[in-house]
């Protein structure tokens, strides 16, 4: 029985890797591209339309004799996904369909003062109203949320979060879980931020890539031959915990907006954002030395510990630091420790976390659906046009109740 069983299921994931780049093509084409048999391809490709997960296309014209052929292309519209980064001023979401296409999001103030419960509950109406009205009437089958804290290595507590001190524990994450009815997987907000530039971002996928999320508080994410790094207990890149050398401040103090904009006040200058410190270099020359020598040693840091090829910033006032700023702290860390890596910002901006978040779902459908992690990682993604959808898709504008009941979900689960 395995004999059989193994090649057929690897079969299966060989044809759906090659369709789900969203390209129609004709049957001889897959063969090409599989190197299957031509009885294997027709039978697999049958069978993919009989679970409506392909669909026929546009006719093709031959020469000569035989039959003619017709294109076929994988059916987007089998499931949704749905990606969420939920932060502690902002929560994002994006719901997409079953080849990455983003169809809607929307952008809400966090409702910080909510409860656990309550926050859960509020995310899952907001999740179920974006489905219900935007989504066709396809079913929803995965959610990822990206969470500003400490999270453990299963995704089942939150250690500790210090700017949503609510989703604290495991009482959020069950219930949102428990809410959404689907299958839904939280990560740390800066893991997730990573995995969003490897999959659309430009990245190279084997180099090691270090990625500083410069936020309302301080993150940090590793990727080792594409693959994101998580630690058991969530403490793996905590280092904006890690005391500035000879002084009482921690990285983070001068390296996440809020604490930057706390510190700055101790020090007698008053601002609104850390952006600000920035569009006034001269006045603020002094303070402006110190975040520049908190990240010349965050990225020593980091260069001593995963060696990384690049070190990407990203969030808050990252935007703030200027391209030979940022080649001159990638010169002083190469000639203090020998380690060479290329510091820059990000490709992707804010949109990082959430495209992490959507792609974290996309590939818990596809491997549903029977794709191997070997042909999940050979799909063609066209990653300039998954970032554009993004950013042209319509937006939700419908307001959220303060602590709704999640009516829309209900009636859909009937």
């Amino acid at each position: 029985m395995a004999t059989t069983s193994l090649p057929r299921t690897s079969n299966r994931s060989a044809v759906l890797a090659a369709l789900l780049s969203g390209a129609e093509v004709d049957r001889q084409q897959l063969i090409a591209d599989t190197g299957l048999s031509r009885a294997t391809v027709f039978r697999i490709v049958d069978d993919l339309m009989a679970e409506a997960l392909v669909r026929e296309g546009r006719r093709v014209l031959r020469e000569g004799p035989g039959r003619q052929s017709t294109t076929v292309g994988f059916n987007g519209a089998a499931a949704l996904v749905c990606g969420i980064d939920l932060g502690g001023t902002n929560c994002r979401a994006v719901v997409a369909d079953a080849l990455g296409r983003a169809l809607i999001r929307s952008r809400d103030a966090t409702p910080r003062g909510a409860s656990a419960r309550e926050l859960a509950a509020w995310v899952a109406d907001r999740v179920a109203g974006l489905v219900a009205d935007h989504g066709g009437g396809a079913p929803l089958h995965t959610v990822t949320i990206g969470l500003p804290g400490v999270i453990t290595g299963d995704g089942r507590s939150v250690v500790n979060s210090h700017n949503l001190g609510q989703i604290k524990g495991t009482e959020f994450i069950e219930a949102v879980s428990a809410l959404l009815g689907v299958e839904t997987v939280v990560g740390n907000d800066s893991n997730l931020a990573l995995l969003g530039e490897l999959q659309y971002g430009s990245l190279p996928d084997r180099d090691t890539a270090v990625l500083l999320a410069m936020g309302t508080g301080l993150g940090s994410a590793v990727s080792f031959d594409g693959r994101v790094m998580v630690g058991r207990t969530g403490l793996l890149g905590e280092f904006g915990r890690l005391p500035l050398p000879g002084r009482p401040e921690r990285l983070r103090d001068l390296l996440s907006g809020a604490d930057l904009v706390a510190y700055a006040r101790t020090r007698g200058v008053t601002v609104p954002r850390a952006q600000a410190l920035f569009a006034e270099p001269g006045r603020y020359a002094e303070l402006l030395a110190e975040v520049d020598a908190a990240l010349t040693h965050l990225v020593t840091v980091v260069a001593l510990a995963y060696e990384p090829g690049t070190v990407v910033l990203t969030g808050g006032f990252s935007e703030s630091f200027d391209t030979g700023q940022l080649a001159a702290i990638s010169d002083r860390v190469a000639d203090a420790v020998g380690v060479r890596s290329a510091v820059r910002r990000s490709d992707l901006g804010d949109s990082g976390g959430l495209l992490g978040s959507m792609a974290s779902s996309l590939g818990r459908l596809h491997t549903s659906l029977g794709v191997s992690p070997e042909h999940l990682a050979s799909v063609a993604v066209d990653r300039a046009a998954a970032v554009e959808r993004l950013a042209t898709c319509p937006a939700d504008t419908r307001t959220p109740g303060t602590y709704p009941h999640t009516t829309h979900h209900q009636e859909a689960e009937g």
